[in-house]
């Protein structure tokens, strides 16, 4: 093929099916690394098709390498432009599905060709008019004619009748054909095809690669339970693609990288100002001053050769976005005998060989993959179970009490270390025991080397009675600190498990009892474990026996009282308690002697003031009787001499109460003074 001076061009092939994806990494935070790679020769377009949702990702992460010299021109996909405002960049507006009439009004000026029951005509279109007529029935009916300018004068034609109609002008012909593309693009939104254009001679490697939103993959065990356990390990993975899986390398990474949609696929507009052209007067020539001294242009100061290495490295080239770690992944079937009876020995053999995987995962960063290093060949929408570990591991058989899972039996468990030298990612799994189904149980997310408990199935061949009591609180410490009483009680709760084996077996159980902050365990002194919630006790029990044994945590409580607010008993018990040290027993028997004679003022003014009460009610007696008797009695004058008495008396009162206030508060002072002055353990 020759451009018009006779140069050769080189013709662009199509290269989908040259290009297929050859590795696939499926990360567990819902994305997968999709790598294509095969050879173009020439100038080469690879087509690929994807959602419309899809394209934002791959906007956001599309690497494309040519590594054999060549160059990628460009990348180009459907336009994400609303349809309106993409058909106003033709010359017609055909977005509002216009009439006849409404698209022959807008080819006013243009040449055109048109059939009619008059014969064809040819002419420039003036426009269209609305005009009407009487039918027989006297009605007004209203039609379009077109007005047609013709090398005959002016021609009128009736729209309705119009058979055939051809734009004579070719730029507007193409723009009305390329209008009514987008519209029909944009019936499918559903699906989106992007070009890659390679540009470049000979035959030559290429890779593309690129994220996309992917289901997570999963994970399900099996976990063999004997002498020695047996842990296999199923990937589940999914290809929701448009494209097989054909021989891919299949990475499966753990972890949750941050990964984000961000919207590139939409054009963005933004609303600019609308400026009106300003006025100005002619402009004078301006004589300007010479310069003295200059400063070198910017593009001096870069080096030729920078320049150079820039632009040199303009073509589009990157490493490799995923390392390789070897993880060989191996099955060698066996064939099955014809009897399906095994004994747990076959059962477990069988296991190990029908699936063995010889495993070494490799870490990425905080990440960790499982690379599968025979080809992997999953078809479009379709799901496949992949394995990803078989080995022995650390696993031990208990069960396992708590009295919140189940007031009365244990559960069968077992516990689990990760000694497969991989990380493990949370999944359901299986439990077979002695080549029987025993119950399912989940995994979490276990490291290199974490234990964790686990229980699948209810142990019906072992009884568990806890016990608790709360043993009488007991003070434990009193001190005194600025004026306040501080005393401490110990507070004990006692829990005694009886554990019943009706196995002929032994057994080994495990109690989880509650983990309390504000608890303290004192007996036993020793535990298998704790952790934020339990304690963990492991118990050996023979068989068809019973074991017993206690479990006891105290708690220390605290009260804060004023001293100066007890009285004398309160003071004088906690004097005499044993938890009580000397100094404070010291300590409180001199505010004892101090509140004592601070009582005795006390009780002596009160006592004066009961005797002031009684003489004021015997006066107002008297002085109720002297009203009544003759003022020259005898019994009158006694009675004045009596309330004379009870006068002189309350004169007395007055003045010992006056000093006994004066001494209450000197003693209550400086009994207050005492106690915030103490600081005694």
């Amino acid at each position: 093929m020759s451009d018009p001076k006779g140069r050769k061009v080189k013709q662009e092939e199509s290269v989908g099916e040259a290009v297929p994806i050859t590795e696939v990494v499926l990360f567990s935070s819902g994305v997968g690394y999709f790598g294509r790679a095969g050879t173009v020769t020439d100038n080469a377009t690879l087509e690929l098709t994807f959602s419309a949702e899809q394209i934002n990702d791959l906007l956001k992460s599309l690497m494309v390498l040519d590594l054999g010299g060549g160059q990628v021109s460009a990348v180009s996909y459907g336009s994400q432009d609303p349809t309106g405002k993409a058909l106003q960049a033709f010359g017609l507006d055909i977005a509002n599905n216009p009439s006849l009439g409404s698209l022959l009004t807008q080819l006013r000026g243009v040449a055109v060709s048109v059939v009619s029951p008059k014969g064809k005509h040819e002419g420039t279109v003036l426009g269209v008019e609305i005009q009407r007529r009487r039918t027989e029935s006297k009605d007004i009916i209203e039609y379009e004619v077109l007005n047609l300018l013709t090398s005959e004068g002016i021609t009128p034609l009736q729209v309705n009748e119009l058979r055939e109609i051809q734009i004579l002008d070719g730029s507007l012909q193409e723009d009305l054909t390329k209008a009514l593309a987008v519209l029909a693009k944009s019936r499918n939104k559903q699906k989106k095809s992007v070009s890659i254009k390679f540009v470049g001679e000979g035959k030559r490697r290429v890779r593309v690669s690129y994220i996309l939103e992917s289901p997570v993959w999963k994970t399900s065990y099996r976990l063999l339970l004997g002498d020695k356990p047996l842990l296999q390990g199923w990937a589940i993975v999914e290809n929701t693609t448009d494209s097989d899986w054909n021989d891919v390398r299949l990475s499966l990474v753990s972890g949750r990288p941050i990964s984000f949609i961000q919207d590139l696929y939409t054009p963005l507009y933004l609303e600019r100002p609308k400026v009106k052209p300003q006025l100005y007067a002619g402009l004078r020539p301006v004589a300007h001053d010479e310069a003295i001294e200059r400063e070198p242009p910017e593009s001096s100061k870069r080096s030729g050769p920078r320049q150079a290495q820039a632009v040199g490295r303009s073509r589009l080239s990157a490493p490799p976005l995923m390392r390789e770690e070897a993880l060989l992944c191996e099955s060698r079937a066996r064939e099955a005998p014809s009897d399906a009876d095994y004994d747990e020995e076959e059962f477990q053999e069988a296991a190990e060989s029908s699936l063995k995987v010889e495993a070494a995962g490799g870490g990425v960063g905080e990440l960790f993959r499982y690379t599968i290093n025979i080809p992997v060949s999953i078809g479009r929408q379709s799901s496949a179970m992949l394995p990803i570990i078989s080995q022995e591991v650390e696993a031990e058989k208990l069960s396992i009490y708590n009295s919140n899972n189940h007031p009365t039996h244990p559960y069968n468990g077992f516990k689990i270390k990760n000694s497969t030298g991989m990380a493990l990612l949370a999944g359901p799994v299986t439990v077979f025991d002695e080549g029987v189904y025993a119950g399912d149980s989940q995994i979490p997310n276990l490291q290199v080397g974490e234990e964790r408990l686990l229980s699948y199935a209810l142990d019906l061949s072992c009884t568990v009675e806890a016990k608790s009591q709360n043993v009488p609180t007991s003070l434990f410490s009193v001190k005194i600190c600025r004026g306040t009483i501080q005393t401490e009680y110990k507070q004990k709760l006692k829990t005694e498990y009886i554990i019943k084996n009706k196995k002929e077996t032994e057994k080994t159980v495990l109690v989880e009892h509650p983990c309390d902050k504000e608890w303290q365990l004192k007996a036993p002194e020793k535990f298998e474990e704790r952790t934020d919630t339990y304690f963990r006790f492991r118990r050996k029990v023979a068989p068809n026996s019973t074991d017993r044994f206690e479990v006891l945590t105290e708690r220390i409580q605290m009260s804060y009282i004023a001293l100066m607010n007890l009285d004398t008993a309160t003071i004088a018990t906690y004097a005499s308690n044993e938890a009580s040290s000397k100094q404070v027993k010291e300590a409180l028997a001199a505010v004892l002697k101090m509140k004592g004679r601070l009582d005795a003022v006390t009780q002596k003014k009160r006592d004066l003031e009961n005797r002031k009460n009684e003489l004021f009610h015997d006066q107002e007696q008297i002085r109720m009787n002297l009203s009544k008797v003759p003022r020259d009695s005898k019994l009158y004058t006694r009675y004045l001499a009596k309330l004379e008495a009870q006068e002189n008396e309350l004169d007395k009162i007055e003045g010992e109460l006056e000093e006994l206030r004066k001494e209450e508060e000197d003693k209550r002072r400086e009994l207050g003074n005492y106690i915030a002055s103490l600081e005694v353990e």
